[in-house]
């Protein structure tokens, strides 16, 4: 939809708010697949590779209470592996927030809201078929540039035909343009749009105020609010 400049008004709430929703998440994937998982599973990797026994909670090691509890010459076993296994999972679910209910909910809730955002913005597309006519006028430009390698010959009345087919498309990308203008500015559409962000606003305040009250994951909330414009716009 960035072909529609004159309609940059109209969609600036729209785009606003697709915005914030990918902001949040992509730092939360971000946040999940590269400062969680991935550490935690190179911790656990490293620690089956070197066969470190470390009672208490650092690393992945595990204590030995016994020499039975050992493997033929201290090695490990299958199960000094499963409970390594089961720390990095236990590390990685709190982490992730999947042991805090509350915090969980609230994301719950976001998430179905950008998807139901998502979902209403495709069938908008659909329904007004932008992406019909830009592939409409795509395929009329490649066509056209292929007509022209091909015949070299007859210079003036090709140029008359392509500055009328550029007339044509121009005309009809106009009217096109028109009709979404129509669209954008209905009521039920600006009364889904700030909807949506109002709802989105309201959880992202309750998962946020959540998150700084748990004291957990402060990577992740310096993430989303880097720059203090979250917690300033949402008055936290």
């Amino acid at each position: 939809m960035k072909e529609f400049q004159s309609l940059r008004e109209s969609l600036c709430p729209t785009f606003g708010l697709r915005q914030r929703m990918l902001h949040f998440i992509q730092n939360l994937v971000y946040y999940m697949m590269f400062e969680v998982i991935e550490p935690n599973w190179q911790t656990m990797e490293n620690a089956i590779s070197s066969g470190k026994k470390q009672s208490g909670n650092r690393g992945f090691g595990i204590s030995m209470a016994t020499g039975q509890e050992r493997g033929k010459d201290g090695d490990q076993t299958i199960d000094d592996i499963l409970a390594m296994h089961n720390e990095f999972l236990r590390r990685t679910l709190k982490d992730c927030l999947l042991t805090n209910g509350e915090l969980i909910r609230t994301l719950t809730k976001l998430m179905t809201t950008c998807l139901l955002f998502s979902d209403q913005m495709n069938l908008f597309v659909e329904t007004t078929q932008i992406n019909e006519e830009r592939d409409r006028i795509a395929k009329e430009e490649r066509q056209k540039r292929q007509h022209n390698i091909s015949i070299v010959s007859k210079r003036s009345r090709l140029r008359k035909t392509a500055k009328d087919q550029a007339a044509a498309r121009k005309a009809r990308w106009e009217a096109h343009t028109e009709l979404l203008e129509g669209e954008l500015n209905t009521d039920s559409y600006k009364r889904m749009i700030s909807r949506f962000s109002q709802v989105f606003n309201n959880n992202l305040t309750d998962f946020m105020t959540q998150l700084r009250d748990s004291g957990e994951c402060a990577n992740l909330l310096s993430r989303l609010d880097f720059n203090g414009f979250v917690s300033s716009s949402l008055k936290l």
